[in-house]
């Protein structure tokens, strides 16, 4: 029996550009069995991505940006059907943390061929939401805000860089308590990181190294001070300098945070409202093909 597998694409995504032609030809040539569904709307790949798993598909693939990922994957937990990522958004950051080619040819041929293997990859649960990336506060919230689709259109990537100075200019420092894992932290600080992936959609680079997808640990990371160039920090972590003038840095599996003024939250791309939050590490949570 050839093995069939469930595209759920988000046609809002990213760049215009044609796909079917690509993944007709790839599919094809791996004699796999395809269907195709296209979200309109908030929760559709999700509800794709479970009557799917309910239905015997042996993979579905999720054609979009992080939050579309997000969202099939949400409809694949505690299931064993692994997810497999096309990358058709912005900055695919997952897919770029999982090695997962940015051509669309070749990750269809990681989503269809029987070379490929499941990593098994955290996820966390922050109050009502599932995230698979990171969870940002203050300065990371605003990076995102400020990086609309309009400026996404324009620019692509290049938009969050754009976003980064402008949000620059608005952040503050602001005192943050936290809880990890039951001990307490005071600390200030212009911005907060809650990571399973550090990764900022460059292979190579990363804010730190040493974040593991797949630990069952959270790397929470504040920022000291805002009036480091952002150009600088960039230089730094493409030379892996992880040195701690530029961040106070933990390890932790659950984690509170709250903030002495109302911080903007982000998770994966989505804005969630103002602290304080609790998060938890959900290991192992999701099961991803990736190339052998």
């Amino acid at each position: 029996m050839s093995k069939r597998i469930e595209v759920v694409i988000n046609p809002a995504s990213g760049q215009p550009q044609p796909i079917l032609n690509t993944l007709n030809k790839v599919f094809r040539e791996n004699e796999v069995a395809y269907n195709v569904s296209l979200t309109q709307e908030s929760g559709d790949a999700r509800r794709f991505a479970e009557n799917a798993a309910a239905e015997g598909a042996d993979v579905v693939a999720a054609y979009g940006g992080d939050g579309s990922v997000m969202e099939v994957a949400q409809g694949l937990m505690g299931t064993e059907v692994p997810l497999a990522i096309l990358p058709g958004g912005t900055a695919n950051l997952m897919s770029v943390e999982l090695g997962i080619p940015r051509d669309l040819a070749k990750a269809a041929q990681v989503a269809s061929s029987d070379e490929s293997v499941v990593r098994k990859v955290d996820m966390g649960e922050a109050d009502d939401h599932k995230f698979m990336l990171r969870v940002g506060i203050g300065f990371p919230a605003e990076k995102v805000i400020l990086a609309d689709r309009d400026l996404k259109d324009k620019y692509g990537l290049a938009a969050y860089t754009i976003a980064a100075f402008k949000a620059m200019d608005t952040s503050q420092q602001v005192a943050y308590t936290l809880n990890l894992d039951g001990e307490q932290f005071e600390v200030d600080g212009v911005g907060c990181r809650v990571d399973n992936s550090s990764n900022i959609g460059v292979p190579g680079v990363s804010v730190n190294p040493s974040t593991d997808v797949s630990d069952g640990y959270f790397d929470v990371l504040i920022w000291r001070e805002i009036d480091l160039s952002f150009s600088s920090v960039t230089h730094r972590m493409r030379n892996k300098d992880t040195s701690d003038d530029l961040y106070h840095h933990w390890q932790a599996k659950e984690i509170t945070i709250s903030t002495d003024q109302p911080q903007p939250i982000q998770g994966d791309g989505e804005v969630w409202g103002n602290t304080p939050i609790s998060i938890k590490v959900l290991p192992g949570a999701m099961r991803v093909l990736v190339p052998k």
